[in-house]
């Protein structure tokens, strides 16, 4: 908890936490008081959904990360797909981000529901048991707040845990100096669960839960990317800080996300130090490390975050975008959101020695921190040649989150059938 408190004042100061920790108490005692007026319709429009059966299966998504976190990622990119593709998905609201009493309709089949009324649940649940459908539930690692006998008690109930494993289980992960207990609890019942059924974002993850479940019950889905949003960027971001940036002239060196303990600082420090270019940094500073490691120095603009809707215009225009990840047990296990992106978005790649980065052609790899510039250097040449400009969007449509969701809703029919469990007894 005091770990949880630290890694809230480095991200927010003092008194952004109190700021946040009051809204989340607030919303936390809201959304218990169930569903307002203006909200019922929505419930009972969500709960004849569920009886009458028109969808293929029910995936209710359990966690503590929010639909409306800034953070557009993996959780929310497959929920949508999913229900694209024609699963009746209900994801679980989290306070501070989701202000929601009851349930609010964000697509056709996609349902932002708060679990904590008991009285929606306990509906959610009988409705979802008369509609005849397959039902699974949907967690994720690294899940901080989720408990064991939360999953218990929907197992009870007929669902078959969905377990998706993102990130390496590593204290860094979390931002603090050990892994959260619920998170490991959750993680080493779903790899001991014989009924579990595990999804993993990289090989290097698949590999460790194959080597725990049998290879029939896991599957591989990686990241992936919206390439209707990412290949169409929109104007030029108004940003002073920005437009002084690009006004200086040199190549603009851009990554965006966590600012955190994986990066690789020394590299940052290299490209820096070289001269030839300007790096560019947005996203939050995670746990402390950007400033212990870089800080404020000359050719470094670090902007903080931005929303998700313009990350793609402030990469559009920049000349090569960084992976910058230590190789390592973290960085080795991640499938990066922001590689599909980068290639949706037509930019030379440079990224460090780890293992995902490693399986893309269209990637250049830094093997030490001191090479960083001399790669650049290279991939400044391929902004503009066609043969590499097209393995990336091949790369891109290949990844994107529709084909994702097809992979996985193509496993989920596989294992409904029960072919799994005949295959392979430790299933």
């Amino acid at each position: 908890m005091l770990a949880k408190l630290k890694n809230l004042i480095e991200k927010y100061g003092i008194a952004g936490t109190i700021r946040l920790l009051g809204r989340y108490a607030a919303d936390e005692t809201l959304s218990r008081l169930g569903p307002g007026k203006e909200e019922r319709e929505a419930c009972d429009a969500l709960l004849r959904q569920l009886r009458a059966g028109e969808y293929e299966r029910v995936i209710l998504r359990r966690g503590s990360f929010g639909w409306h976190t800034p953070l557009v990622q993996r959780a929310q990119q497959l929920a949508r797909a999913l229900a694209e593709s024609g699963c009746l998905v209900l994801y679980e609201a989290a306070p501070p981000h989701d202000r929601v009493r009851g349930a609010v309709r964000l697509g056709g089949r996609l349902w932002l529901v708060n679990l904590r009324a008991k009285g929606l649940a306990a509906a959610i649940e009988r409705e979802a048991e008369t509609g005849g459908r397959p039902r699974w539930l949907y967690v994720a690692s690294p899940e901080s707040r989720l408990d064991v006998k939360t999953v218990k008690h929907h197992e009870g109930r007929g669902w078959t845990v969905l377990y998706d494993y993102i990130d390496a289980i590593d204290p860094a992960i979390g931002g603090g100096k050990r892994v959260p207990r619920k998170t490991a609890a959750l993680y080493r019942y779903a790899m001991g669960k014989r009924g579990c059924r595990v999804v993993a974002s990289s090989l290097a993850l698949l590999r460790e839960a194959e080597s725990k479940k049998g290879k029939e019950g896991c599957v591989l889905v990686e990241n992936g990317v919206d390439c209707g949003h990412f290949a169409v960027p929109g104007p030029c971001p108004t940003d002073d800080t920005f437009r002084e940036l690009l006004r200086k002239g040199k190549p603009v060196v851009c990554f965006y996300g966590a600012l955190a303990s994986w990066l690789d600082y020394e590299a940052l420090r290299t490209i820096a130090a070289d001269g030839r270019f300007s790096l560019l940094l947005i996203g939050a500073k995670y746990d402390g490390s950007y400033d212990r490691e870089l800080g404020e120095r000359e050719n470094v603009c670090f902007l903080g975050t931005r929303p998700y809707e313009t990350l793609r215009d402030y990469a559009a225009r920049c000349d090569v975008l960084l992976i910058p990840f230590q190789k390592g047990r973290v960085g080795d296990a991640a499938s990066p959101v922001k590689l599909f992106e980068y290639f949706a978005l037509q930019k030379p790649v440079v990224a460090g020695d780890t293992a995902e980065c490693r399986r893309y052609p269209c990637v250049l790899i830094a093997r030490r921190a001191q090479e960083y510039p001399h790669v650049i250097g290279r991939a400044l040449t391929l902004g503009h040649d066609p043969a590499y400009l097209a393995a990336e969007e091949k790369e891109a449509r290949t990844a994107d989150w529709r084909r994702r969701a097809e992979t996985l809703a193509a496993r989920l029919r596989l294992w409904e059938s029960g072919a799994g469990e005949k295959r392979d007894g430790k299933a």
